[in-house]
Order: C-alpha cells, then sequence, then structure tokens
C-alpha cells in the first residue's frame, strides 16, 4: 500500500491523547490529525493545546503512531485589521505547539468571500496574510496547508493562490467531500493541483440530499476514484478519515466507525493496486505479442551462394 491512513481526533473527542495513539495503533492506523480548538477549550480531551507539548512528543514517540497534522480552526480571509492580525498571530503559535510535539503540518482555512467583495480579492489578501507566516513554517521545518472548505473548495481559487505565492511550505489538505459538496470531481481535482494535495481527508455523504454522514462507500462521494487518480499522480502521503463526532455527537462511535472505515480503504487500495498490476501484465502480453519477429541477417555470402545456384 502505497498511502498511508490516519484519522481526524474530532471522531473521538472523549479520548485522551495516550488513548488516542493506543487505539489509532490497535485498529491498524499510522497517523493521526490532531484537531485543536485552541487554550481555554474543553471539547477535546486530546487537544495539543490543553497539554504539556513535551508530554504529548513523549506519548507519540513512545508510540508507532505519527501526529500527522494540527488541525486548527484559524482562517486567513479576515478583511478586519484586527481580525486579520489575530489571526496571523494564533497561526504563529500553532506553528511553534506543532513543532514542539514532533507533527510537521498545520491545517488552516481561508474561509469565506466577505459581502461586497470577489473571490480574486479575497485570494490575494490571503497570499499577502501567509507570505511571512510561511517564513516562519519554514524556520520551523511545519509546513502550512489549506484546507478547500467555505467560499473556497474547488480547485481552481487553490490554483491560483499557490501559483501566486510557490513557497515550498505551503500546500493543500484536499477534502473530496467538500469538494464533491461544491459539484467538483476527482478528475478536475486531482488534474488541477497535482503534486500540490499535500494531505487528504475523506468522509461519505449522499451528495444533495441532506441526509448527514454515512459510512465510506454508502454514499455519493467517489472516494475510490478519487484515490485512484490520486494514486496515479504519485501521491504516497496520508489519507486522513474525518468522523465529525465532535460536531455532531448521535453519530456512532470511533470505535465502530473507525475500524469499518480502516477495512474499507484498505480493501480499496488494494483493488486499485490490483487491477493497476493486471493491466501491466495484460499490457506487457499485447506488447509481446506484437512485437514483429527479427528479420534473417543478409549476408553478402549468401547473396553470391544464391547467385551461384540461380
Amino acid at each position: 500500500m502505497l498511502m498511508k491512513l490516519a484519522f481526524s481526533t474530532t471522531a473521538c473527542p472523549e479520548w485522551t491523547i495516550a488513548q488516542v495513539a493506543e487505539r489509532a495503533e490497535a485498529m491498524g492506523y499510522e497517523g493521526v490529525e490532531l484537531r485543536t480548538l485552541g487554550p481555554g477549550s474543553t471539547g477535546l480531551a486530546s487537544d495539543p493545546a490543553l497539554s504539556d507539548p513535551e508530554k504529548v512528543r513523549d506519548v507519540f514517540r513512545a508510540s508507532a503512531i505519527e501526529p500527522v497534522c494540527l488541525s486548527t480552526s484559524t482562517s486567513l480571509h479576515h478583511r478586519n485589521a484586527s481580525a486579520a492580525k489575530a489571526a496571523r498571530w494564533q497561526i504563529m503559535k500553532d506553528l511553534e505547539l506543532a513543532a514542539q510535539i514532533g507533527c510537521q503540518v498545520i491545517r488552516v482555512f481561508a474561509y469565506e468571500v466577505e459581502p461586497g467583495e470577489n473571490r480574486r480579492s479575497v485570494i490575494q489578501r490571503v497570499a499577502e496574510q501567509v507570505r511571512p507566516l510561511a517564513e516562519k513554517a519554514g524556520e520551523l521545518d511545519v509546513e502550512i496547508l489549506f484546507e478547500n472548505a467555505g467560499s473556497f473548495c474547488g480547485a481552481k481559487d487553490w490554483w491560483s493562490l499557490l501559483n501566486l505565492l510557490e513557497h515550498p511550505m505551503l500546500g493543500l489538505v484536499w477534502n473530496v467531500a467538500n469538494a464533491a459538496a461544491a459539484g467538483e470531481s476527482s478528475a478536475i481535482s486531482v488534474t488541477m493541483l497535482n503534486s500540490r494535495i499535500h494531505l487528504v481527508k475523506v468522509k461519505d455523504t449522499k451528495v444533495g440530499e441532506g441526509s448527514g454522514f454515512v459510512s465510506l462507500g454508502e454514499g455519493t462521494v467517489e472516494i475510490e476514484r478519487f484515490l485512484k487518480r490520486l494514486m496515479g499522480v504519485g501521491y504516497s502521503g496520508y489519507v486522513v478519515v474525518e468522523w465529525d463526532r465532535l460536531w455532531l455527537p448521535a453519530l456512532s462511535p470511533a470505535s465502530t466507525y473507525l475500524p469499518d472505515a480502516y477495512e474499507r480503504l484498505t480493501g480499496w487500495f488494494n483493488a486499485i493496486m490490483d487491477a493497476e498490476k493486471k493491466g501491466v501484465e495484460v499490457a506487457e502480453k499485447a506488447a509481446k505479442r506484437n512485437t514483429p519477429k527479427p528479420r534473417p541477417r543478409y549476408e553478402p555470402a549468401q547473396a553470391s551462394r544464391l547467385a551461384e545456384k540461380g
């Protein structure tokens, strides 16, 4: 399997850091996305902002689980100067926290086009806001990844933003369900963004029906097709399972949902790789059948003998 599997701690808000690491390993996952609501919040027992960073780091060092991403709520879309300054300050603190706990990625947003603005002006402002943060990210060796959400679910805006910036510490968390809800197929997302996708999130829903989240494979988000396209462009990073019990406590518990999601995803990965292997074998056999047999080498001596016989 080329891709690696993780889950977001939004699936298990009642688990402590130690329980997250222990249970992730028991279920077969290789990493976790650590959601943070910031200092003072008590919504997540595993929130790194509520713990000593060194203790969090030690928990993961003692396990086989990697802290894949520190996932924040901060957005850089703000037009108001005070709100924009507060967002920059918070991202600086989150970068430092990520570095302390041994996490090499933070997730942020560029969430909203405010009334009276156009998309281009928001993208340009976000680019200006994130440039100094990208330099800080480089110093700490922690990437800043934007997630497609809110007003910016499709690939085109993100392609424009990252082309404006061209910074090695910036990239995307691609949420395939958010793109599908905006009517964008994975053919467009993966083709346009390609290597700009540094982390992937999967969840399933019946798009357009308002039925809420369902188990992977039971909705209309074309996750398997998306993964196949990602594999085709060489993606080998993490696929993060998202299950929003933090916001929707009536959803089935993590102990039920996460093992099922793991089995479904590994099954898809194996099917994609098997199909790819068979495709290569068929192509090789066809090429072998269609390869012309070598013609006998023409020698001058043969020509002279033929002339004598004639």
